[in-house]
Protein backbone atom coordinates (compact mmCIF):
# COMPACT_ATOMS: atom_id res chain seq x y z
CA UNK A 1 0.00 0.00 0.00
CA UNK A 2 2.86 2.33 0.34
CA UNK A 3 3.90 2.21 -3.06
CA UNK A 4 0.31 3.30 -3.63
CA UNK A 5 1.02 6.74 -1.51
CA UNK A 6 4.21 6.97 -3.17
CA UNK A 7 2.97 6.67 -7.23
CA UNK A 8 -0.15 9.32 -6.07
CA UNK A 9 2.32 11.53 -4.58
CA UNK A 10 4.51 11.81 -7.22
CA UNK A 11 1.69 11.90 -9.93
CA UNK A 12 -0.45 14.70 -8.33
CA UNK A 13 3.13 16.91 -7.76
CA UNK A 14 4.18 16.27 -11.14
CA UNK A 15 -0.13 17.47 -12.23
CA UNK A 16 -0.09 20.51 -10.02
CA UNK A 17 3.13 21.67 -11.75
CA UNK A 18 1.67 20.74 -14.45
CA UNK A 19 -1.46 22.19 -14.64
CA UNK A 20 0.00 25.45 -13.00
CA UNK A 21 1.72 26.36 -16.29
CA UNK A 22 -0.82 25.63 -18.65
CA UNK A 23 -2.65 27.93 -16.26
CA UNK A 24 -0.48 30.53 -16.82
CA UNK A 25 -0.63 30.58 -20.62
CA UNK A 26 -2.05 33.65 -21.99
CA UNK A 27 -4.50 31.62 -24.36
CA UNK A 28 -6.53 30.34 -20.69
CA UNK A 29 -9.58 32.12 -19.82
CA UNK A 30 -8.76 34.04 -16.33
CA UNK A 31 -11.22 33.51 -13.73
CA UNK A 32 -9.67 35.97 -11.36
CA UNK A 33 -7.04 38.02 -10.77
CA UNK A 34 -5.10 38.79 -7.89
CA UNK A 35 -3.78 41.73 -8.14
CA UNK A 36 -1.03 42.64 -5.69
CA UNK A 37 1.09 39.78 -7.47
CA UNK A 38 -0.34 40.10 -10.58
CA UNK A 39 -1.19 36.40 -10.54
CA UNK A 40 -4.39 35.28 -13.50
CA UNK A 41 -6.21 32.43 -11.81
CA UNK A 42 -8.11 30.58 -14.06
CA UNK A 43 -10.06 27.01 -13.39
CA UNK A 44 -6.52 25.25 -14.96
CA UNK A 45 -4.49 26.71 -12.04
CA UNK A 46 -7.13 26.59 -9.90
CA UNK A 47 -7.09 22.57 -10.55
CA UNK A 48 -3.73 22.95 -9.89
CA UNK A 49 -3.62 24.53 -6.78
CA UNK A 50 -5.84 21.62 -6.01
CA UNK A 51 -3.25 18.89 -6.87
CA UNK A 52 -0.60 20.89 -4.62
CA UNK A 53 -2.91 20.47 -1.83
CA UNK A 54 -3.16 16.98 -2.86
CA UNK A 55 0.43 16.17 -2.85
CA UNK A 56 0.60 17.72 0.46
CA UNK A 57 -1.35 15.53 1.60
CA UNK A 58 -0.21 12.54 0.41
CA UNK A 59 3.51 13.49 1.10
CA UNK A 60 2.60 14.49 4.77
CA UNK A 61 1.78 10.41 4.97
CA UNK A 62 4.71 9.46 3.44
CA UNK A 63 7.07 11.27 6.00
CA UNK A 64 4.51 9.51 8.56
CA UNK A 65 5.55 5.45 6.71
CA UNK A 66 9.02 6.31 5.63
CA UNK A 67 12.49 7.81 6.67
CA UNK A 68 12.65 11.19 5.62
CA UNK A 69 16.54 10.39 4.44
CA UNK A 70 14.69 7.77 2.02
CA UNK A 71 11.42 8.86 0.91
CA UNK A 72 12.47 12.64 0.15
CA UNK A 73 15.15 11.87 -2.11
CA UNK A 74 13.05 9.23 -3.67
CA UNK A 75 10.24 11.51 -4.92
CA UNK A 76 11.99 14.96 -5.27
CA UNK A 77 13.63 12.59 -7.80
CA UNK A 78 11.16 11.26 -9.13
CA UNK A 79 9.35 14.46 -9.79
CA UNK A 80 12.29 16.46 -11.09
CA UNK A 81 12.75 13.58 -13.65
CA UNK A 82 8.98 13.72 -14.79
CA UNK A 83 8.88 16.97 -14.80
CA UNK A 84 11.71 17.55 -17.35
CA UNK A 85 10.07 14.91 -19.34
CA UNK A 86 6.60 16.75 -18.86
CA UNK A 87 8.24 20.19 -20.12
CA UNK A 88 9.97 18.95 -23.00
CA UNK A 89 6.52 17.22 -24.06
CA UNK A 90 3.56 19.18 -23.45
CA UNK A 91 6.00 22.45 -23.41
CA UNK A 92 8.59 21.56 -26.27
CA UNK A 93 11.14 23.08 -23.89
CA UNK A 94 14.61 21.64 -24.91
CA UNK A 95 16.23 18.52 -23.75
CA UNK A 96 19.82 19.51 -23.54
CA UNK A 97 23.06 17.15 -22.86
CA UNK A 98 23.53 18.62 -19.04
CA UNK A 99 19.90 18.04 -18.50
CA UNK A 100 20.23 14.08 -20.00
CA UNK A 101 23.28 13.65 -17.68
CA UNK A 102 21.69 15.30 -14.97
CA UNK A 103 18.75 12.99 -15.31
CA UNK A 104 20.73 9.89 -15.95
CA UNK A 105 22.87 10.63 -12.31
CA UNK A 106 19.13 11.26 -10.76
CA UNK A 107 17.97 8.00 -11.74
CA UNK A 108 20.98 6.71 -10.34
CA UNK A 109 21.17 7.83 -7.06
CA UNK A 110 17.35 7.13 -6.84
CA UNK A 111 18.23 3.29 -7.74
CA UNK A 112 20.93 3.31 -5.19
CA UNK A 113 18.69 4.63 -2.74
CA UNK A 114 15.86 2.01 -3.59
CA UNK A 115 18.32 -0.85 -3.62
CA UNK A 116 19.60 0.26 -0.29
CA UNK A 117 16.84 0.36 1.16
Amino acid sequence: MNIVYIVLYVITAVSGSTLLKFGSSEQVKTLFKIPFINMNISTTTFIGFLFYGISFILYTILLSKFDLSFISPLTVGLVYVLLMITAFVFFHEQFTVTKIIGISLILIGILIIVIKK
